[in-house]
């Protein structure tokens, strides 16, 4: 046993000398370090440095290829939204405040086409993926070729990630979150590098929280979208706090009067029969809202009586077949459209027509997105001679 310690000792000392030492002198070749060390000491330095460049070169091509299509990093597997158009992700830093925001480029479309751009607002738990995911208003973008902004809430502004339309300081213009999504929208606009908006053909929509506070940017910047979708929704002012915000969703609050607010954009309505969280009476409370603001337009009269179509549920009734649904639209002067509401039957708390497998998403309705775009491209913005006073501020 003596004899045999000291000898891994020196091979260990050798080593360690050979890149000091000259090989000539130390004669390492006619040693037993030939046979066997040298092998060991020359194996990973000829791996080491041939295996980091290939396995760099392969990272920095990976992430060429990544950020080509998504200059913010890559998506986790999964987590990606349906779409074959480029996404961009941005932050929007205003007097009224900071959010980020996601756009959606569809593919295709070339950077001197002037587009239409839909703001599209997420509801209570969601983030842009989810709602982009569950909508597939990506989808549609590719086939109709228009921009989708999908600006998201943080959990610092609201633990649940709602758009707080029941805060006074965010239900007025040029404060709050209205006046940031505003500030979004044209932030995107004036962009001309990537694409170019078309500020007649902007439009909003949103569901729960995201739908309030589309409804919230029709009265306080209806000269900004051509029209509004709502989906599950309670009006506008319905609410002045997180605690009667319930109450309002239930339908058992009064909102104020809005003799004094401009009259709104074209809306079109979703809303399910069974919503156990956004009463179904909501519907016809935001009709109601958006007929006192339109009333000007024939001289004080309503606008005029609906006309009402029903569409029977499929048959046999199953936990797949297409669901049934009231639909009831008001027209403008000149035969334009300008209010369209959806009751959808059995619909509860969730997007209709929406992916399937998601929260919040139902896909046995009438498809809402398809529905939307529908009524949106009938629509331009038109100049509104004033903003009322209630629009301004709070």
């Amino acid at each position: 046993m003596k004899a045999l310690i000291p000898r891994p000792v020196r091979s260990r000392k050798r080593r360690s000398t050979l890149p000091r030492v000259k090989v000539a002198r130390v004669k390492v070749p006619r040693v037993k370090v030939p046979t066997v060390k040298v092998p060991a000491v020359k194996v990973p330095t000829a791996k080491i440095p041939t295996a980091g460049p290939k396995a760099s070169a392969a990272k920095a091509s990976a992430k060429r290829a990544r950020t080509a299509s998504s200059p913010t990093g890559p998506w986790p597997s999964g987590d990606r939204p349906p779409g074959r158009g480029t996404w961009r992700q941005f932050r929007y830093s205003g007097l009224a405040g900071t959010r980020s925001y996601r756009v959606y480029v569809p593919f295709g479309l070339r950077r001197t086409t002037r587009a239409p751009l839909l703001l599209a607002l997420h509801g209570c738990a969601q983030n842009a993926v989810d709602f982009a995911t569950s909508t597939r208003f990506n989808q549609l973008g590719d086939q109709h070729g228009f921009v989708v902004v999908y600006p998201e809430q943080t959990p610092a502004h609201n633990p649940q990630r709602c758009w707080n339309w029941f805060r006074p300081a965010h239900q007025f213009r040029t404060q709050g979150e209205p006046a940031i999504l505003a500030g979004i929208v044209r932030r995107v606009v004036a962009e001309s590098a990537a694409w170019r908006i078309d500020p007649s053909r902007i439009y909003v929509t949103g569901l729960s929280a995201g739908g309030a506070m589309a409804v919230v940017l029709a009265a306080t910047y209806p000269e900004m979208f051509a029209a509004v979708g709502v989906h599950s929704a309670p009006p506008y002012r319905s609410a002045s706090s997180p605690t009667n915000a319930m109450f309002a969703m239930r339908g058992r609050t009064t909102a104020p009067p809005l003799n004094d607010v401009a009259p709104m954009p074209p809306m079109l309505v979703f809303q399910g029969t069974m919503d156990g969280t956004v009463d179904a009476g909501n519907a016809q409370r935001i009709a109601d809202q958006w007929l006192a603001t339109n009333a000007g337009l024939t001289g004080g009269r309503a606008v005029g009586k609906p006309r009402s179509r029903t569409s029977d549920p499929a048959r046999p009734a199953t936990s797949r077949s297409r669901r049934g649904y009231q639909v009831s639209r008001w027209s403008l002067p000149r035969g334009r459209s300008g209010l369209e509401v959806w009751l959808v039957a059995g619909l509860g708390h969730a997007w209709s027509g929406g992916c399937s497998g998601l929260s919040f998403s139902d896909p046995r309705g009438p498809r809402a997105s398809t529905t939307m775009w529908r009524f949106f491209s009938k629509h331009r913005a038109v100049p509104v001679a004033g903003v009322a006073a209630s629009s301004r501020a709070g």
